[in-house]
């Protein structure tokens, strides 16, 4: 029997409650990938990371799927490192009450995508949209929709059926960001995709990620930075803000930032991890 000290998070929230719920387990080595499915089906967050305290190295985990990436995971982790005082951490930063990650490179190529087709299936109309459709090739494969204003954002109504088929039915996971630029505050949605699920996602780090991609695509000279709000229109009875920061900087690193919270934790015991 093993015993696990897991952390619950609140990541890119301005006040404690807000955000997106992460768990964070610390582990001597890195888990068995069965059992980590397992332990995060059974936390049910939107994600859980398992922090390997000797190499500060992570891996992510959906209740459902593991990830290849997670930035709110990144976040979270590296303030459990912080805290449990393993070494410097390695794996973000923390500025100015904010902590931060580097985000793995991007390449983001043009969408070959009908627009008509897109907007029936985003439930918008077809002068809605704004600017290149790019995918954007990092963590995950992202669609990144520009809009022309932030209403066109929350008004944003998929239907599963029509998007698989406006994108060419594809098979792999994917991620679709619609954002509108206001100014020096983006507001963001974020969907993940597959032929036969549609969800939204919050605290979607990632897709913050490829909008800064898209700036640096099409031509925006950086430094440059923004903030960038999601969460209003989730039609949920508690649907917690979530606020990300994106910062593009002179050598085109992209690095996102957030606040994060502790609410508490606990210890499991666990049997073959």
């Amino acid at each position: 029997m093993v015993k696990i000290p897991f952390h619950l998070l609140n990541i890119f929230g301005e006040r404690r409650m807000g955000g997106c719920p992460v768990v964070i387990c610390e582990t001597a080595k890195r888990p068995d990938p069965a059992v980590a499915q397992r332990l995060a089906y059974q936390f049910c967050a939107p994600e859980t990371g398992f922090l390997e305290t000797r190499s500060q190295s992570w891996t992510a985990y959906t209740p459902q799927l593991a990830l290849p990436y997670s930035t709110a995971v990144a976040l979270g982790a590296s303030s459990i490192a912080a805290q449990i005082a393993i070494g410097a951490p390695t794996i973000g930063y923390k500025k100015n009450d904010l902590w931060w990650v580097q985000t793995p490179a991007g390449h983001a190529r043009s969408a070959q995508v009908d627009n008509l087709a897109l907007a029936a299936a985003l439930g918008l109309n077809p002068a809605d949209l704004s600017g290149p459709l790019l995918w954007v090739d990092s963590d995950f494969t992202q669609l990144v929709v520009p809009l022309r204003a932030r209403q066109h954002v929350l008004q944003v109504a998929p239907r599963l059926d029509l998007l698989m088929s406006a994108l060419g039915n594809p098979h792999q996971l994917l991620q679709i960001a619609l954002w509108s630029n206001d100014g020096e505050v983006l507001t963001l949605r974020a969907f993940t995709a597959d032929p036969f699920h549609l969800q939204e996602d919050f605290g979607a780090g990632s897709a913050a990620a490829a909008i800064g991609h898209w700036f640096i695509a099409n031509g925006n000279t950086p430094p440059f930075s923004f903030r960038i709000e999601q969460g209003h229109t989730i039609h949920r009875r508690i649907s917690p803000l979530s606020v990300l920061y994106l910062d593009v900087d002179a050598q085109r690193r992209v690095a996102i930032g957030g606040r994060v919270w502790q609410l508490g934790g606990g210890e499991l015991e666990v049997d073959g991890i």
